[in-house]
This record gives structure tokens, sequence and C-alpha cells, in this order.
């Protein structure tokens, strides 16, 4: 789905139902606690590590460590994301 699907669906959305949470339905669970914000870093993903992503700050790393940990950005600063509010 891009943002664009999804603006589209939720302008579709009558108005008595917008107050609602928002429900990402999974297969074994249902995940309510979710916020949505723009990414402040540019996230990266390394050859080695292909669970998950972070930013360099997160890792300890500096913009010189790219080319040598053979890291790929996948989002860039201000992507929206949504994500589970832990």
């Amino acid at each position: 789905m891009t943002w664009k699907e999804l603006k589209e669906f939720c302008n579709g959305l009558p108005e008595n139902v917008l107050g609602n949470k928002v429900i990402v339905w999974r297969e074994y669970e249902a995940i309510t606690d979710i916020e949505a914000e723009t990414l402040k870093e540019d996230q990266y993903i390394g050859e080695d590590d292909p669970e998950g992503c972070y930013s360099l700050s997160d890792a300890g790393l500096e913009l010189s460590d790219i080319d040598d940990m053979n890291l790929k950005k996948v989002y860039s600063v201000g992507d929206p994301i949504l994500s589970e509010n832990f």
C-alpha cells in the first residue's frame, strides 16, 4: 500500500469511524497502539543484517562508515512511517 492509497482509503471512510483507533491486524495479534511520524534521520540496512534498519546515530556510526560497511539507505529523512508505540 502506498501513502496515496492510504489517504484515498481514509478519505472514503464515513465520518463516524474517523475517531476510532487504527488497528494493524496481523495473523496472531492486533496492534492498536500505533503512532504516525516522519523520520528524523536516514535509515540504513547492512548486507549482513537483513532483519531491520537503523539510523547511523543509533548504530554509533558516521557517514564515512556507509561505504566501509556496505550500508544501503532504505528510507530518507522526512519519509512518513507508522510504528507500534512501545
